[in-house]
């Protein structure tokens, strides 16, 4: 049996994430003063590339459309990318535009202060998607993260989901928290654009702030009224809450200790996709993606298969 292909379009950064940084009770860091890590990486980021490197390491087939500049950045991107084993034969050049840039200060709870810097992938466009090239053509499905981020896109999220759902693509989606002085603009296109969409994985406080809802409830009963085939709804520690037009569940989270959130919200979405795509119901969906999140945050992996049997193995012996 051929290994689903799935793409993954969105930002795409070098991360340089420095670990354990001393920022106080509150993790403010104040100007004038100098902060120290125990120690860092540096590696991809972006929540696409981010699910993109879950899913690939997942057994997947995986491929990557986004926007780097003709820089040494790009071609770091390229050969991380490639290292990984993902497809950057979609990747778009554009020689006006820096390769983004994330600098992550994570201290010892797991939360982390990010600053970007870098054009490139702010300016990935609808255009730029190559519909006729031959792995859009044989992909399963395709994965649409951070496009609030990515205003050029975002605006034609509503077209490109219309048209993949023609042609039978799987659409799911994660466009993250807006920007706030973009907000409101976006908001009046979210609804039509998850009306194409098979599986959205917003956390709450997106899910009220794309709403305009009071609780959860209301946002959630909103949003699978748009047509949305299911909402995966990330809860953090507390696990995940599955909702559908005639379901609604919620899988516990897993005590740990943590070390980095950075990518743990991407590798639930992964997961659950990477399930979803070979035929496994929502709640085991929910329960792998639970597990792999914690992993993630407790070990700063991207968990195999493996890695997630066992765990999930040992928190029920």
């Amino acid at each position: 049996m051929d290994k689903p292909l799935l793409l993954t379009v969105g930002n795409i950064y070098v991360d340089h994430n420095i670990f354990s940084v001393n920022g106080g009770e509150h993790f403010v860091l104040e100007s004038g003063k100098d902060y120290f890590g125990t120690h860092g990486e540096r590696v991809l980021g972006g929540s696409a590339v981010n699910a993109a490197l879950q899913a690939a390491t997942l057994g997947l087939e995986v491929g990557f459309v986004g926007k780097i500049g003709c820089d040494e950045g790009g071609q770091e991107v390229r050969s991380l990318l490639r290292a990984a084993g993902i497809h950057d034969e979609l990747m778009i050049e554009d020689p006006q535009r820096t390769t983004s840039m994330a600098i992550n200060l994570i201290n010892k709870d797991g939360q982390f202060i990010g600053v970007h810097y870098g054009d490139a992938s702010r300016h990935l466009a609808g255009s730029d998607m190559p519909l006729d090239d031959q792995l859009f053509g044989r992909a399963q499905a395709i994965y649409f993260g951070g496009t609030a981020k990515q205003p050029h896109v975002f605006e034609d999220c509503a077209r490109l989901f219309k048209e993949l759902g023609r042609r039978q693509t799987k659409v799911f989606y994660d466009p993250n928290r807006f920007p706030a002085h973009e907000e409101l603009a976006d908001r009046s296109l979210f609804a039509s654009q998850l009306a194409h969409v098979e599986g959205y994985f917003p956390n709450e406080e997106e899910l009220l702030q794309t709403t305009d809802k009071a609780s959860v409830d209301e946002a959630l009963a909103y949003a699978i009224s748009t047509g949305v085939a299911f909402i995966a709804l990330k809860r953090g520690a507390a696990g995940c809450r599955i909702k559908t037009r005639t379901d609604d569940f919620e899988v516990a989270g897993h005590a740990i200790t943590p070390i980095s959130t950075v990518g743990a919200g991407d590798c639930f979405n992964a997961t659950f996709i990477s399930h979803y795509l070979e035929g496994s119901s929502l709640l085991t969906c929910a329960e792998y993606a639970t597990a792999a999140a914690a992993l993630k945050v407790s070990k700063n992996i991207w968990p195999d298969r493996s890695d997630i049997e066992s765990f999930l193995t040992d928190k029920t012996a």
